[in-house]
């Protein structure tokens, strides 16, 4: 089946060593995110081995994302980030994970619930800097202070926020809400408390931003590079080539005409469509490499194929070869901006039917 879809290659090695770039930045505890499937890599293969690296803390963002991590992996530390909705505190409470309260309406039921089993361990808080998304925001944020009775009943209290322009290291607007969450710890200033501000971004904007616990991201799957020149590439997408063609001067390739040869030309159609991630706008724009040549994409990008002007590479290339849509040439950054989109959204959005594959 190896030459009929095609495949995520995942580089755990450049994981590791974006993880140890982080453990050099910042020596707090480190949570990486693992929502979404982490980010597109696999989840659970990503987590096991980042515990074989010693990471026992993780970030999920809804509780169906913790229960299948629950099902495969155990002893770790799960926080679901969408916090405890209607219904839920049995199933949070029976698997041991952790909500992140957004609320004070999640806050007052979830440590009531604890309270009575009188089990008062481990109690996480978003509070609202500046995203205006999620978290409590300043009404909410002094309600809770007057319970503070209830917080020193906690082992543990980690109160978090998340920057909103954290990849703009020159952004005042990461200085606003850092001095924000400053006077928020103020408030909290209690021996259980701890406090986390950053996730990938904020990690590189320095130890003023790194308080009690860091959340990375893209930043360990190869998103961002501009981050740290030191981070890796992590990700890369090939397909193998399914059918080679020839196209005359004149004639059209693909859905309602969008491209036409201005000479005789050799294409080859791969198994990769805007199904698996690769985005319509990128239609007659973006390119792919067969080995480090350079070759266009052609015609508009349809639901599982696309197709590629191969006239280079005619008399090397076959039925079977794989070419790279990014990976090794251009890296997950660089085709994100050729699809005028970001890094994120390419990642997420490869497809199931993608294999995942995992080097070293």
């Amino acid at each position: 089946m190896q030459y009929s879809h095609s495949k995520l290659i995942i580089n755990l090695k450049n994981i590791k060593n974006n993880l140890n770039i982080i453990k050099k930045f910042s020596k707090n505890t480190i949570c990486p995110v693992i929502k979404a499937n982490a980010y597109g890599l696999g989840d659970v293969e990503i987590a096991k081995f980042l515990i074989k690296n010693k990471c026992k803390d993780f970030w999920v963002a809804n509780i169906s994302e913790a229960l299948k991590i629950n099902k495969n992996i155990s002893n770790i530390n799960i926080y679901v980030a969408n916090g405890l909705n209607k219904n839920e505190e049995k199933i949070f409470f029976q698997n041991k994970f952790i909500p992140v309260l957004n609320t004070y309406e999640q806050f007052q039921k979830w440590t009531n619930y604890l309270i009575q089993k009188k089990l008062p361990n481990k109690l996480v808080i978003q509070v609202d800097t500046g995203m205006c998304r999620s978290g409590m925001q300043h009404e909410d944020i002094l309600k809770v202070y007057n319970e503070r009775s209830i917080i020193r009943k906690f082992k543990e209290v980690i109160i978090l926020t998340h920057l909103a322009s954290a990849d703009e290291k020159k952004s005042q607007y990461n200085v606003v809400q850092k001095n924000r969450f400053l006077k928020i710890q103020s408030m909290f200033n209690y021996p259980n408390c701890k406090f986390s501000l950053a996730a990938s971004g904020g990690i590189f904007l320095g130890k003023d931003y790194h308080f009690d616990m860091v959340r990375p991201g893209i930043a360990l799957y190869g998103g961002k590079l501009f981050f740290n020149k030191q981070l890796k590439n992590v990700v890369s997408l090939v397909s193998p080539i399914i059918q080679i063609n020839r196209l005359k001067k004149g004639e059209t390739a693909g859905y309602n005409q969008s491209y036409k040869a201005k000479r005789n030309i050799v294409t080859a159609t791969i198994p990769l469509g805007y199904a698996d991630g690769v985005k319509i706008k990128i239609s007659n724009i973006g390119y792919v490499f067969y080995k480090d040549i350079k070759l266009p994409m052609i015609g508009r990008i349809s639901m599982d194929l696309m197709i590629v002007d191969v006239t280079k590479v005619k008399n090397k290339i076959k039925i079977g070869d794989h070419l790279e849509v990014f990976g090794k040439n251009l890296n997950l950054d660089g085709f994100a901006r050729v699809s005028q989109t970001s890094p994120y959204d390419i990642i997420t959005s490869v497809s199931e039917r993608c294999e995942r594959v995992y080097l070293n």
